[in-house]
């Protein structure tokens, strides 16, 4: 065992660290109980005393339930399908230090039961195998005995090795999700966290390259739950306060950690930082080529025009038919035919032009069609990928498409319909 100092806590407050032998001691004589928590550097979160590892080794999955024989079985005339976890157990709660039940050993349990037990309960044996790899795992320590004994149950369970690792990886990823959240909500510098994080990945039972990688997944689990919780909704759409998130960022380089995002998430993100300072500056009137009069441009961009018009399509059915020829040019056709007239409604862009939010109204001047229509028209403002569409209370909804700026260019409406609202 280590002699890494444990850290054990009290009704959540911390009341000293000492050697695991240490502890020991101070639980046998009372001075601490099994309802305090215990940690240390690695672990994913606080357990109580009641687990700590003891110098008995027990099975880390508990004694399955007595359950007789279903009729199948009966008519087979063999045990009951709880009867072959309950020998296992037994058996393997007789060696607790080797966890080995040899070929023999299952072939003499066959025999007994009337069925091979590892194939029948082949789904149990991997639950308890996954089982023990979790409660190991759960303390942080994975000493040698630990170690024999997984492999001595992978053996006796025959799992192979590619088995063996499948089972770690998930496991150790759950772990490693539950310990990196753990380490990050902690207030210690950030050098500090990030060797609490490496010491997660510290004698786990798979290889470096799998540890690697699980850990910066769960990281980047993190990292994307974070940002998630530093988005805010305003005005309609996603903000980020630039200063809570420069503080984030500054922390994960101190670690020397570099997460990844793809290009849409990057660009969520920036729309998000520039749409906080949107939201919380003066609007300001900009150039505008469109003759205004005495009405301030606050924004202008060249745009797609999308309306949703009718469409009427006409559409031929037609049942069994047949054409037989009579003579040179001449056929004789026979069969049902029938013509059907549908209308729909159909999204298409009908112009381009220049978009301008004034002061008063929203303004469209296209070269074949212009609109015109006041704030206080205005029910809401949807934001698309590539567009914004504007309810309105009369005359039919309008969306603009845009080639860029659409979630900036609606915030500002948005600010302009409610300053015309009142």
């Amino acid at each position: 065992m280590t002699s890494e100092p444990i850290h054990i806590a009290r009704a959540g407050v911390e009341i000293g660290a000492w050697a695991l032998d240490e502890v020991r001691v101070k639980l046998a004589s009372g001075e601490l109980v099994p309802t305090d928590n215990y940690w240390k550097p690695g672990m994913a979160g606080w357990l109580t005393l009641a687990v700590l590892p003891d110098l008995v080794r027990v099975l880390p999955f508990p004694r399955p339930t007595e359950k007789g024989a279903n009729l199948l079985d009966g008519m087979l005339g063999r045990k009951s399908y709880q009867a072959g976890l309950l020998a296992v157990w037994d058996k393997l709660s007789k060696m607790p230090t080797q966890c080995v039940i040899s070929d023999a050993d299952w072939v003499a349990l066959g025999e007994q039961l009337g069925y091979d037990v590892r194939k029948r309960c082949r789904d149990d044996l991997i639950k308890w195998y996954r089982q023990a790899f979790e409660a190991y795992l759960s303390d942080r320590y994975f000493d040698p005995l630990e170690k024999a004994d997984l492999a001595s149950l992978a053996r006796s369970f025959g799992l192979d090795a590619a088995a063996a690792e499948a089972i770690h990886g998930e496991a150790f990823a759950s772990y490693c999700r539950i310990g990196m959240l753990t380490v990050m909500l902690r207030d210690i510098p950030p050098q500090q966290k990030r060797e609490q994080m490496d010491l997660l990945g510290k004698e786990v039972p798979l290889s470096d390259e799998k540890v690697k990688d699980t850990m910066r997944d769960a990281f980047q689990s993190y990292f994307d739950q974070r940002l998630k919780v530093l988005m805010q909704q305003e005005d309609g759409g996603e903000v980020m306060d630039p200063a809570a998130y420069a503080a984030f960022t500054t922390e994960i380089k101190q670690m020397d950690i570099n997460p990844h995002f793809d290009a849409q998430s990057q660009a969520r993100f920036d729309s998000a930082l520039r749409l906080w300072a949107l939201c919380r500056s003066p609007l300001t009137e900009v150039p505008c080529e469109l003759d205004l009069g005495n009405e301030g441009c606050f924004w202008t961009q060249q745009v797609e025009l999308g309306l949703n018009k009718r469409v009427t399509t006409r559409r031929s059915y037609g049942g069994f038919g047949t054409s037989v020829k009579i003579w040179g040019p001449l056929r004789y056709r026979a069969g049902s035919y029938d013509v059907e007239r549908q209308t729909e409604q159909r999204l298409e862009k009908v112009d381009s032009g220049t978009l301008v939010f004034t002061s008063k109204r929203v303004i469209f001047s296209g070269s074949l069609k212009s609109l015109n229509f006041k704030y206080a028209k205005v029910l809401d403002v949807t934001v698309y990928s590539d567009a914004i569409e504007i309810d309105k209370d009369t005359g039919g909804d309008v969306i603009f498409f845009f080639p860029s700026g659409q979630a900036e260019a609606a915030v500002i409406l948005r600010r302009l319909v409610k300053q015309a609202k009142g």
